[in-house]
């Protein structure tokens, strides 16, 4: 399960990248939310979340792009 959510990912270095991709769940939280999906809401909600603190923990600098 650890790969699958492998963000130290060199993909990730650019911070465009990563903030799109919590942006983006944020954004599709909302929609759940709006079509009445609390279930899935709360999951994305928490994708979310957990993304944007992994994010903030891993240390890109030593990655090409990384900002």
């Amino acid at each position: 399960m650890k790969k699958f959510f492998n963000l130290d990912d060199p993909f990730f270095a650019p911070l465009w990248i990563r903030a799109t991709i919590v942006v983006l769940l944020g954004f599709w939280t909302m929609i759940e939310l709006v079509a009445g999906a609390q279930g899935w809401a709360v999951f994305f909600a928490a994708l979310a979340v957990f993304s944007a603190w992994r994010f903030a923990v891993i240390d890109y600098t030593n990655e090409d792009g990384g900002e």
